[in-house]
């Protein structure tokens, strides 16, 4: 069949299976409407697992791209047994700052080491009072080795870590709660029992998930000691190559490892670290998977609800049969071939489809949209996400469209006439 002929058939019946959409509004919109549901639980679900890969990077690699982290633990070491985990936390001898001081002494000379220790406190001024505060001890090179930034002041020093005074860097939360008429640096809070001086206060690094990243106080880790005692709990341990053009990452990572294991000794052993390295790479690695996995088993369940969509397609198209009956022995009776009959019933059921597979990909932006906007999830539809919701819309058209069609190519013309 020549290209204009087969383009005016096309034509004709798209025509006509517009004009049946349009007669038909309601049962039109209700099939429209099931294809929109299924579309929209896909590209949704694409969205969110997209989303929380970006999220678990954002929040847990709050270092530099070139920093690794020592810690006692990693929930990436161990994946989803929890148990695992928490044995490791437990029976893991815990990183002090001997072992901070030991990797200074021993790779100083290339790698820049610091430290991070955890605990959380009361935070009060002027009868103002904040509770479970993040309390940090930190080594003055914290800037260094984390994504933290001074907006004002200064930050710690060396000299402040070897006295151990009692000064602190505050986030702009405490800023705003502590301090909102007068200005921070200069003056007093009381952590703990103790009273510190502000004389630095970091820039805001915004939310997470709705919460806030600027609840902090960063004193300096021998100060941190004093307070909490030096093996009361463990450190993170930071590292990184003080010429990242001449030393990577990974030599970065065998030097630390092989320094922790002669001091621990386990070097030469066939035991495994009693420590975990995390590096923001290796946390990509992980969500990556992780997330593969839990799409593994989410997408084939929003499947269902595009194969319900189908159904009710296909339960449509076969009511829409039964009713035109005598207009399909009509366009029989002029002319039309059964292959004229299938392929507007196809064209009719797709372009029902695909109709709900863009109303579905508007749906979706939309709730991606506020869902980004209310829990301040780094959200975004996924290209691949979209393509493939008007590729399977289409395909659902075809699909579940071929039983009807032929349904209706089938019928004999006397008989169709015939019909009321």
């Amino acid at each position: 069949m020549p290209f204009s002929a087969s383009f005016n058939l096309f034509r004709e019946s798209f025509s006509l299976a517009w004009d049946s959409v349009r007669a038909n509004r309601t049962r039109s919109v209700l099939t429209i409407f099931g294809v929109t549901v299924g579309v929209a639980v896909v590209v949704i679900v694409a969205a969110l697992l997209q989303g929380a890969q970006a999220f678990i990077v954002d929040s847990v690699a709050a270092f530099a791209p070139d920093v690794l982290r020592v810690e006692k633990a990693s929930f990436q070491d161990f994946g989803a047994d929890g148990q695992a985990f928490a044995e490791a936390q437990a029976k893991r001898p815990d990183l002090l700052v001997e072992d901070l001081e030991y990797l200074v002494e021993k790779l100083g000379g290339q790698i820049e080491v610091g430290a991070q220790g955890n605990a959380s406190l009361p935070v009060r001024r002027l009868g103002n009072t904040l509770l479970g505060v993040s309390v940090q001890g930190v080594t003055p090179n914290i800037t260094e080795l984390t994504n933290l930034k001074i907006a004002y002041g200064r930050g710690l020093t060396s000299t402040d870590d070897s006295f151990r005074r009692n000064v602190c860097v505050i986030g702009q939360d405490l800023v705003d709660e502590l301090f909102p008429t007068t200005g921070a640096l200069g003056n007093e809070l009381r952590i703990g029992q103790d009273r510190y001086t502000v004389v630095g206060v970091a820039e805001s690094r915004g939310s997470l998930f709705g919460s806030s990243q600027d609840g902090f106080v960063q004193i300096p880790l021998g100060t941190f000691t004093r307070v909490f005692g030096s093996r009361s709990r463990s450190l993170a341990i930071l590292a990184k190559a003080k010429d990242t053009e001449k030393m990577s990452l990974d030599e970065v990572e065998e030097q630390v490892r092989v320094a922790i294991r002669i001091r621990r000794k386990t070097i030469g052993t066939s035991e495994e670290d009693d420590f975990s390295v995390v590096t923001a790479k290796s946390i990509q690695a992980f969500s990556a998977s992780l997330t593969g996995i839990v799409g593994t088993i989410v997408f084939p369940l929003t499947a269902i609800a595009l194969f319900v969509g189908g159904i009710v397609v296909m339960n449509m198209m076969l009511a829409s049969v039964t009713e035109r009956t005598r207009e399909i022995g009509v366009r029989m009776a002029v002319g039309a071939r059964r292959r004229d009959i299938l392929i507007q019933f196809l064209i009719e059921t797709t372009t029902l489809t695909v109709i709900g597979g863009l109303w579905g990909i508007i749906a979706a932006a939309g709730i991606v949209w506020l869902l980004a906007w209310a829990t301040q999830l780094p959200l975004t539809l996924p290209i691949w996400a979209v393509a493939a919701a008007i590729a399977v819309s289409c395909a659902v058209g075809i699909i579940f469209g071929v039983i009807p069609a032929r349904q209706a190519a089938a019928l004999d013309p006397i008989e169709a006439l015939r019909s009321e």
